[in-house]
């Protein structure tokens, strides 16, 4: 009797170890599948933005690192506008007509200038010897420091917004930073990525991409079609299904990886055309977003609101050089979001 249990209990354990080997071997299975990368489209364009809520420039090619892209003497939302008094910010959100002041930068020297003709030049590297700090208040109050870049940028920038006291503060990594991105688990039903990434002057990551597939499939409800540049992204991919992105843990572009951290939400600059600094009467395309592009409910619809959600939000997994054209490879993660 004693013997058959002893039998009995070890076909038992047997039992169980072929099961668990066997299961094993299954998820890793599944899970290989799952981190298999997918060619899933194309570099349509890379955009860059000097001087935050300002007018972008397009390249051909760009550096991916931590602190997100750059090109040359140019670094993606280096420069920030604020109020010289209260430090707050200045934003397109508020002052539409931002979206036309161009910033070029090229031999250590910022060149600021707006459609009526006038322009400024500011020698960076006498911005460094100044030693002129003041405090810029971003998003939900939080404050990172900056050099002041002068006072003739500053008058031309508040004479062109019709503002007074604004000034142009220039990132430097040595000065007080107290934003940076830190992931929550509220952004993802799917586990978020845990990192924290440290940023200049974007509103939240290193990086931000956005598809042309998804973009048509919202110009289909759109009256008035509207263009990626709405969005403000720093890679457009081409050729990929319609709010793929929504899908994405990891994407790698040449020896440039990235990972996918939070669905980018939507704000009233999206409503700002990019050619003209006018905001649409309608307040499209943001309107027509919130109809069928909100966070699902749920976790995510409290930690997103009624913010709608167009493109990703990601940082550097690894650093590498980009350019148009090239493939876009993804990882997909479980479920959608």
């Amino acid at each position: 009797m004693i013997l058959d249990d002893k039998r009995l209990l070890l076909a038992c354990i047997g039992g169980t170890v072929v099961t668990y080997n066997a299961f094993r071997i299954l998820r890793a299975f599944l899970d290989s599948q799952r981190s298999e990368w997918i060619p899933i489209g194309t570099v349509k364009h890379l955009w860059m933005y000097p001087v935050k809520s300002c007018k972008r420039k397009e390249v051909f090619s760009l550096h991916c690192g931590p602190l997100g892209v750059s090109f040359s003497d140019y670094r993606d939302r280096e420069f920030l506008v604020i109020n010289g008094t209260s430090g707050k910010f200045l934003t397109a959100r508020a002052h539409p007509k931002m979206i036309l002041i161009e910033s070029e930068i090229s031999d250590g020297v910022l060149t600021v200038s707006t459609p009526d003709g006038r322009s400024v030049r500011v020698v960076l590297s006498e911005v460094i010897a100044r030693k002129d700090v003041k405090r810029g208040i971003l998003h939900a109050k939080l404050e990172a420091d900056g050099l002041d870049c002068g006072d003739e940028v500053s008058e031309l920038v508040s004479s062109f917004l019709e503002e007074s006291d604004t000034r142009i503060i220039y990132y430097r990594p040595d000065l007080f930073n107290g934003r940076p991105c830190k992931t929550e688990q509220e952004w993802w039903n799917n586990p978020v990525p845990k990192r924290t990434d440290t940023v200049m002057y974007v509103d939240l990551a290193p990086y931000m991409i956005t598809t042309e597939g998804s973009l048509k499939a919202l110009n289909e409800q759109l009256e008035r079609p509207v263009a990626s540049l709405n969005f403000r992204g720093n890679i457009v991919v081409d050729q990929c299904a319609a709010w793929d992105e929504d899908k994405w843990a990891e994407i790698r572009i040449g020896d440039a990886h990235l990972e996918c951290f939070k669905p980018c939400t939507r704000c009233v600059l999206t409503t700002v055309d990019p050619e003209t600094g006018v905001k649409d009467p309608d307040m499209q395309p943001l309107k027509k977003l919130r109809e069928f592009r909100l966070a699902p409910e749920g976790k995510l619809r409290e930690a997103h609101g009624q913010s709608p959600i167009f493109g990703v939000n990601a940082g550097l997994l690894k650093p590498g050089y980009i350019h148009v054209g090239q493939t876009v490879y993804a990882k997909y993660k479980p479920s959608v979001f």
